[in-house]
């Protein structure tokens, strides 16, 4: 991989501490693909015949699949099309470049509003700059600075990360060790672990380690096994540890288990998915943090219902909601994104 395509790659596998940067999982707990439905669209809706487009980072991605599902949900239900596309390149795989050519495709088919997921602020800023230039919205996901767009949704990092480390604290007594598995050092990744030391900290925790030296850079599974196989050999006696993402969740259970931990050391994970249900059940998991990839969809749908309805709108900011924390106790009333609602087929044209 070169150094422009590692950059891209690192971008997304990080930069909402996404659950399976590799495309390995989907939007169920057993891991299979989530059936999908004809999207139905609500002909007689307040935004009947308006076209949105939405610039998606990579296809096959839980998190990212149930960000689009709650978008398209919404939007269709107001009468309005949405079409997803990817930043990818001819060859199939990630380029900064692509998202704003994907911008400016959908200014030549003069959509209505345009949504994007960047990977890269001074990459997709021409594509910002050409959408504002032909006087159509345009949202993002994510509180970027250094992007005028119609709106974006601010994503809960600093607070997720507190009440996954306060919910594991608790799990673990409220006293011993404790540390965090991090990952590649992007604004999201580091406010959520920010978040989390506080959160064990506040929980009676004594923090041992420094998770800028406990990285997972690869963002996959193995690369976590091995950090965390590293923290346990060092602090043997470690009552938590928390990690940044389900494939590191993934990787600590597995090391855990190969070091004799596997339920001693309490492991918690703060971006999870419907996969993770399972390993909390199976007791392998003390917590997990919902992400809720649709829910994000939904708050993004209403902001840009707003502004397609006539409201003027300027870099206005709204935020992603706080889920729930999931343990041993709870996970029974686990509700997997599919049944959340209901997963349809999205075009990629229109």
């Amino acid at each position: 991989m070169n150094r422009h395509l590692g950059r891209a790659a690192l971008a997304l596998c990080s930069i909402v501490a996404l659950a399976a940067c590799s495309t390995g999982t989907t939007g169920d707990s057993s891991g299979s693909r989530p059936d999908v439905v004809d999207a139905t669209i609500d002909k007689s809706g307040d935004l009947a015949g308006k076209r949105v487009l939405y610039v998606d980072a990579v296809p096959g991605n839980a998190i990212l699949d149930g960000i689009a599902q709650g978008l398209a949900n919404e939007l269709n239900a107001e009468g309005a099309e949405m079409v997803r596309v990817f930043q990818i390149n001819a060859q199939n795989t990630l380029d900064l470049a692509a998202g704003a050519q994907r911008v400016n495709e959908g200014i030549a088919q003069d959509v209505d509003a345009i949504i994007a997921f960047p990977l890269d602020v001074n990459a997709f800023r021409p594509g910002v700059k050409a959408a504002n230039e032909a006087g159509i919205p345009i949202f993002i996901f994510q509180d970027l600075a250094g992007l005028d767009v119609t709106g974006k949704v601010a994503f809960p990092d600093q607070a997720r990360g507190k009440e996954t480390g306060l919910a594991l604290a608790e799990v673990a007594g409220g006293e011993g060790t404790a540390t965090v598995l991090s990952g590649v050092p992007t604004d999201n990744i580091e406010k959520a672990v920010a978040g989390a030391i506080d959160g064990l900290e506040e929980g009676g925790m004594k923090i041992v380690g420094d998770p800028n030296n406990q990285r997972n850079l690869k963002d996959d599974a193995p690369e976590a096994q091995r950090i965390a196989q590293a923290i346990f050999q060092k602090y043997p006696d470690l009552s938590a540890l928390l990690v940044y993402n389900s494939a590191s969740a993934t990787g600590a259970i597995a090391a855990a288990k190969q070091a004799g931990l596997e339920g001693k050391v309490k492991i918690g994970n703060m971006s999870g998915e419907d996969v993770n249900i399972s390993q909390v059940k199976d007791g392998k998991l003390a917590v997990n943090f919902d992400f809720d990839g649709p829910a994000y969809g939904k708050v993004m749908s209403e902001l840009v219902i707003r502004a397609l309805s006539g409201e003027k709108l300027d870099n206005e900011v709204v935020d992603a909601p706080l889920a729930d924390v999931y343990n041993e106790d709870n996970a029974a009333d686990y509700v997997p994104w599919t049944e959340r609602l209901t997963y349809v087929k999205i075009p990629s044209s229109y």
